[in-house]
């Protein structure tokens, strides 16, 4: 037994009391299970959902201080009070979650949120939550958005520094000419300095017509000098729909002014010049005889694309001859290798191919010159160490369209697509799931995708976030931009190529082609490449749902198969999907069973393939599909082939 003074008696009874009442004070949230926590998590997170954000608010303030998930929750609550108003209680929940978790992922936008809500009410303590985000390195968009607002605090304290303060708005309008805070840039810069330099005020009229106000911007390029603003000034008033006022301004600035520009705007003006006229050939000959000076390959450029077959080999030839560094020199080459090829000079293609191969191995189009190269070895040089060179694509490259064509040479196999059974397997976390302790498995665990999306690195793990609210086009976009980013390709069986092709409505796909006789692989790759999953994309045309039928077409296909539906039935998977088995089984049909033909004719009509196969010059699919005169319908063709290629190989059983 200890005898303890009644000094440590009473200092214990304090302490327990202090306890009670804190637990108390608390609503026992320090008594919290961890369990508990991510319970009240949910039903809150739900609350918030259906936007009942006062009972979401006070839902996520019971959650225990000391749960790993608190974080996300204070953020939350500060997100409820935005929602309601309630400025203070935002403010408050920031500013704990900044103190309490100063090291914490959602601690960066915390203190941009923080630096946005006290700008006006305390400038001081603004510019302190502005300058930690600039220091921390977040995304780009904070620290950018963070300087502006520095530039505008700074602006009111210390008006006489105009240079720094300048040089803040100068850069956000730099790279963010449309940004969401371009219109607050510019009239924050104009009240701060009415007499703005010529310069800078280019910058200010493309925001101007960027935003669609072209009469503002006509009067902020009033003030400046036409050497250098001539592709604003032109395209603005093509904008205005002042055709011959906006191209003689154009003309006059290619052929006087065309380097005094920058590319990027001059290429604009070329551009929106030449959708005004309607022969895109005599259109970019005529600029490219008025250009002068290191920019005009941009026209040389469109000229050769749209020059007749006889002299387009003789036009890429040209434009690398004069610029064999410039920024379409690779695009001239590899049209050159082709041209060639169909031209049948082959020792000429395989000199250039080589060339290429030497100068641009990280090419985004080293794939094709490549399979290419290793075709002048197989087909026209007859070189029995082609294999090799066709397996350097297949292993370099393994999901694109040309280790599909590489791979078919090899087996020699005659049909674009083969059966073969596919293995269901379902789109997974990408990884290894983060610690226990972590936030980032907090929120999985209670399905918080947004936070997710906010806090993680990965875009594989934002493309999981996607997938699982059902936001699969985006899902896609985002983990198929991911794969490209990496050099070194993962094994076909990386879950994380499931993201990028994922095997959605599945079961409707499979039922269908097995009524219609169309491949699964083909077909799954055809509603990825035109819809990416997304049930309710509607094009420009008004093609709609998954298979991106035109109602006049589905309609038909209906008639004919007495299935009757309104259009806006079309966006119902089921009917989407029957229908486009239906329509794509019949082009089957008509293209003699060959799908090559169908999927080119799904995109640009059976009767323009009919009409290619008799005009065109070709000895071979590959020699066909690269002469497509439509660049639509040829992207599209290799486009759902890669997919098909990649659904036969991640999945095939």
């Amino acid at each position: 037994m200890f005898n303890l003074s009644e000094d440590v008696k009473n200092t214990i009874k304090l302490a327990l009391i202090a306890v009670t009442l804190i637990a108390c004070f608390y609503g026992g949230k320090f008594l919290q299970s961890r369990d508990k926590a991510l319970n009240i998590y949910r039903a809150a997170l739900e609350d918030f959902r259906n936007k009942n954000y006062s009972n979401s608010y006070y839902l996520f303030s019971r959650i225990n201080p000391m749960s790993k998930i608190k974080p996300a929750a204070l953020y939350r609550q500060a997100q409820c009070a935005g929602i309601l108003d309630d400025t203070n209680s935002e403010e408050l929940a920031y500013k704990t979650l900044v103190s309490r978790y100063p090291s914490n992922e959602l601690t960066v936008e915390a203190k941009y949120r923080l630096g946005q809500i006290l700008i006006n009410k305390n400038p001081k303590d603004a510019k302190k939550y502005f300058k930690s985000v600039i220091k921390s390195h977040p995304k780009r968009d904070y620290e950018i958005a963070s300087e502006y607002y520095l530039a505008k605090i700074e602006a009111a304290e210390v008006p006489e520094n105009k240079a720094k303060t300048e040089n803040k708005f100068r850069q956000y309008l730099t790279q963010y000419p449309d940004g969401r805070l371009a219109s607050e840039v510019v009239k924050s810069w104009r009240e701060f300095n009415p007499e703005i330099k010529p310069d800078d005020l280019m910058l200010i009229a493309k925001s101007y017509y960027k935003s669609g106000n072209y009469n503002e911007a006509e009067k902020i390029l009033s003030n400046t000098d036409l050497t250098k603003s001539w592709a604003i000034q032109g395209v603005n008033y093509l904008k205005k729909g002042q055709n011959q006022k906006g191209k003689s301004i154009i003309l006059d600035g290619i052929s006087e002014n065309g380097d005094k520009v920058d590319k990027s705007d001059y290429n604009n003006a070329i551009e929106e010049y030449i959708k005004t006229e309607q022969d895109y050939y005599q259109a970019s000959s005529y600029l490219l005889g008025k250009a002068k000076g290191k920019n005009k390959d941009y026209i040389w450029n469109i000229k050769c694309k749209h020059s007749p077959k006889s002299s387009r080999l003789a036009c890429y030839e040209q434009l690398y001859a004069n610029f064999p560094k410039g920024q379409f020199a690779q695009s001239a080459m590899e049209n050159i290798i082709l041209g060639r090829i169909l031209n049948k000079n082959y020792g000429g293609a395989k000199t250039v191919a080589d060339d290429y191969i030497l100068k641009y191995p990280e090419s985004e189009n080293i794939d094709m010159v490549m399979f290419w190269r290793a075709k002048i070895e197989q087909k026209y040089s007859h070189n029995p160490q082609f294999d090799i060179l066709y397996r350097n694509v297949i292993n370099n490259f393994p999901d694109s369209y040309y280790a599909y064509r590489a791979f078919w040479i090899t087996k020699s196999l005659n049909n674009a697509v083969i059966q073969t059974k596919l293995d269901v397997k379902p789109v997974e976390y990408p990884y290894k799931y983060p610690a226990k302790n972590s936030l980032l498995y907090n929120l999985i665990i209670v399905q918080d995708y947004d936070l997710i999306k906010k806090i993680a690195d990965d875009e594989f793990i934002k493309s999981w976030a996607e997938y699982k609210q059902g936001n699969y086009m985006t899902s896609v976009y985002t983990a198929q931009k991911a794969m490209e980013k990496i050099k070194n390709k993962p094994p076909k069986t990386d879950v994380r190529w499931r993201l990028v092709y994922p095997m959605n409505y599945y079961k409707q796909i499979k039922n269908n082609t097995s009524d219609y006789n169309n491949d699964l692989a083909l077909i799954m790759a055809l509603i990825r490449e035109e819809s990416h999953f997304n049930t309710y994309a509607q094009s420009g045309v008004g093609a709609i749902g998954l298979m991106q039928l035109m109602p006049s077409t589905a309609h038909d296909v209906g008639i004919n198969y007495g299935i009757s539906f309104n259009t806006t039935d079309l966006f119902n998977p089921e009917l989407n999907i029957k229908l486009g088995n239906i329509y794509y089984s019949s082009l089957k049909k008509m293209a003699k069973n060959m799908d090559l033909s169908a999927v080119a004719g799904y995109n640009g009509g059976i009767g323009s393939v009919q009409r290619w196969k008799n005009t065109l010059s070709y000895s071979d699919t590959d020699e066909f599909v690269e002469q497509i005169p439509y660049d639509e319908t040829r992207n599209y063709v290799k486009k759902v082939f890669r997919s098909y290629w990649n659904y036969v190989r991640i999945y095939q059983h």
